[in-house]
């Protein structure tokens, strides 16, 4: 992400709204270039256009099982929750079974990218955070155009900020710093990122070796408030330029610092469960569902906040048509049903994830203050964010 870029985005704290400028990008920095080959959904979408929901919702049920009643799911979503979501979803629809592929998402990528190349099909539908949905988009053979008139007619309920041309988000994932209960009188409750600099939490505290997006929205939040609480103001760009020099040296140093500190660990529903069960102090950037889980239904001695000084970092995750489908009419239905608010979105809710319809939304995570990770820009800039966490990542050590 360029610099002035970095800085102009400005602090986005508060709704959802924040996101829409930003992701307007999509068009000039992450859209297919050529022409996006015909969809495979074209004859369906035909039969249930201009049908009321309960139509459709019938007509593509029939199709379904027509199809064989099978779907495949690539899904990054935790071993806590997905279970449900599937059982949920075949309660609804007897007959259709859902077959489950659950990985990270560096797994999960790894597998359609291998399919892509092989020229195979295999997943129907896949759900995954935004940054990796939008590389796919970017392929223009790996997820289906399917949005606006011909596209889910359940899209419309989910922020126009949290949608693209080929995929809508289902759920928006917060990444928070929590802590063990039981663990952190030993240290003190860490006030804000820079508190993990300190020596005495050395080895105490994990960090995701994958999370380049995550690093790269806390280091714009982090840039943008310096910036902004500077006095006087720098007028020029000469002076922003040196502003924003002297500012990045100061987040390198303090970055250097943390990331040594760290237990490099592996997934994120690995890190919540092993804070739970008291291997760690603390987690940087837990997922807040994988903790909420824990929390609420283990009864797990884990917590967080968010607070001004270290707001939830959130980035929506979503859900896509694979361009391989073998289950066309099984896919539509199911990416009808993930967006419904008394179908996925009630079973997202009711696991501990926060759906992407905004009434529905996680309180704790909404609420309180958050930063929406720049997503397009930082796909766009993929390159140096990714070049520099790597770097960071080394300093840290295995779990």
């Amino acid at each position: 992400m360029r610099k002035g870029k970095r800085a102009a985005a400005g602090i986005r704290l508060g709704t959802i709204a924040v996101l829409a400028a930003a992701l307007a990008l999509v068009a000039a920095t992450t859209a297919p270039a050529a022409k996006i080959p015909p969809s495979q959904l074209t004859g369906i979408e035909k039969q249930v256009k201009g049908k009321s929901l309960a139509q459709r919702e019938a007509i593509l049920y029939n199709l379904a099982k027509k199809e064989g009643g099978h779907l495949t799911w690539y899904t990054t979503l935790s071993k806590t929750i997905y279970p449900d979501v599937v059982t949920a979803f075949e309660a609804k629809y007897p007959g259709i079974k859902v077959n489950v592929y659950r990985g990270s998402s560096e797994d999960v990528s790894a597998k359609m990218y291998q399919e892509e190349s092989a020229g195979v099909s295999s997943a129907d539908v896949v759900e995954t955070n935004g940054t990796e949905l939008l590389f796919f988009q970017h392929k223009k053979d790996m997820i289906v155009q399917y949005q606006g008139k011909n596209g889910s007619p359940y899209a419309k309920a989910i922020p126009k900020a949290f949608t693209s041309c080929c995929f809508t988000a289902d759920r928006v994932e917060g990444f928070v710093l929590a802590w063990n209960n039981d663990l952190i009188g030993s240290v003190g409750q860490p006030t804000d990122w820079a508190s993990l600099a300190d020596p005495k939490w050395k080895g105490k505290f994990e960090m995701e070796p994958g999370d380049a997006d995550w690093f790269a929205g806390v280091y714009d939040y982090q840039q943008a408030k310096a910036l902004k609480a500077l006095r006087p103001q720098p007028k020029t760009k000469a002076a922003k330029a040196k502003a924003l020099k002297k500012i990045d040296a100061q987040l390198d140093a303090l970055w250097r610092k943390i990331a040594a500190n760290a237990k490099l660990v592996a997934g994120h529903t690995t890190e919540a469960t092993f804070l739970a069960a008291g291997q760690y102090t603390a987690c940087i950037g837990c997922h807040a569902q994988s903790t909420e889980n824990l929390r609420d239904t283990k009864h797990a001695p884990i917590d967080f906040n968010t607070a001004k000084t270290v707001p939830a970092i959130m980035r929506p995750q979503g859900i896509a048509i694979a361009y391989r489908l073998e289950h066309p009419a099984t896919a539509m239905l199911f990416y009808d049903w993930m967006l419904m608010p008394k179908g996925g979105q009630a079973a997202l809710l009711a696991g501990g994830a926060s759906p992407a319809i905004p009434s529905m939304a996680d309180p704790t995570l909404v609420k309180g203050p958050h930063y929406f990770m720049p997503l397009y820009d930082i796909v766009h800039h993929y390159g140096f964010w990714s070049n520099k966490y790597d770097v960071l990542v080394r300093l840290g050590t295995g779990g």
